[in-house]
């Protein structure tokens, strides 16, 4: 969604999510933004507000994307108008004037149900889950573990994310993608499903040794509790804290809650 009036464009940003079987990826105001939006995530549909004499905006996204399918949004304009957006690139024209039905009118009409449009340098899902864990402040560290993924890819996917969006630095990366709307300022990324968090799998005696933990009981205890050795108890915990990804028994039970495991 391209519009030159931010409060407009979210308004009708905020109609299209609404829609069945629609969803705005992003919304920018200036040009360039959106013919960058484009190419990072290619649409099915382009809605752009056009001026009759406003041809730049079509050309670029027909060499960005061919066959992109675009509709423009147009004040009142005569007949030769629409010709010239037309013959730009813009596959729909709608008229101020018909109001929201218009535009829906439009996008029943659109060419849907083809391949998804594909571009390079065109983020992919799992370079959106990064960015979107990168704008909420998470570290390196701190994402490789929520993603199950080792420090190499991580920096692997943190740069060419950064080459993708042309920036330097997390705090660069998470002001450009607020401001193409690639990343709401919930953090959700529309059209993305993070993927669930995956749960280790725990023995009984693993679920044993988070009771005893939950009861406040010590190593030494739990190991009475459970009639084994002391060192018997440290080895199977020290595997429980591998499984949880933590480092003492108190991050073990706040973890595995966390998990719903405890």
């Amino acid at each position: 969604m391209h519009c030159w009036d931010r409060l407009t464009g979210d308004a009708i940003a905020s109609w299209l999510d609404a829609l069945p079987g629609w969803l705005v990826v992003g919304t920018t105001v200036a040009v360039d933004d959106f013919v960058l939006l484009c190419r990072l995530r290619p649409p099915d549909v382009a809605v752009c507000q056009l001026e009759p004499v406003e041809l730049g905006l079509p050309r670029l996204l027909s060499r960005t994307l061919p066959g992109l399918h675009v509709i423009g949004i147009c004040p009142e304009f005569r007949d030769e108008d629409e010709m010239l957006l037309r013959a730009s690139g813009v596959h729909q024209v709608v008229c101020v004037r018909g109001g929201l039905a218009s535009l829906r009118a439009a996008l029943d009409r659109a060419w849907v149900g083809r391949a998804p449009a594909s571009a390079p340098g065109a983020l992919t899902d799992r370079e959106l889950e990064v960015l979107a864990l990168v704008c909420i402040g998470l570290t390196a560290a701190e994402l490789g573990d929520k993603l199950r993924l080792s420090p190499h890819t991580v920096v692997n996917h943190k740069r060419r994310i950064f080459g993708k969006l042309g920036v330097q630095s997390r705090a660069q990366a998470a002001a450009e993608a607020t401001r193409l709307g690639l990343i709401r300022p919930n953090g959700h990324v529309p059209g993305v499903r993070v993927r669930p968090e995956a749960a280790p799998a725990l023995t009984h005696r693993d679920h044993d040794i988070l009771a005893s933990i939950a009861r406040g009981e010590s190593v030494r205890q739990t190991a009475q509790a459970l009639g084994i050795a002391v060192k018997t108890v440290e080895a199977e915990q020290h595997q429980l804290f591998v499984k949880l990804r933590v480092h003492n028994r108190a991050q073990a039970l706040t973890e595995a809650q966390r998990l719903g495991l405890a």
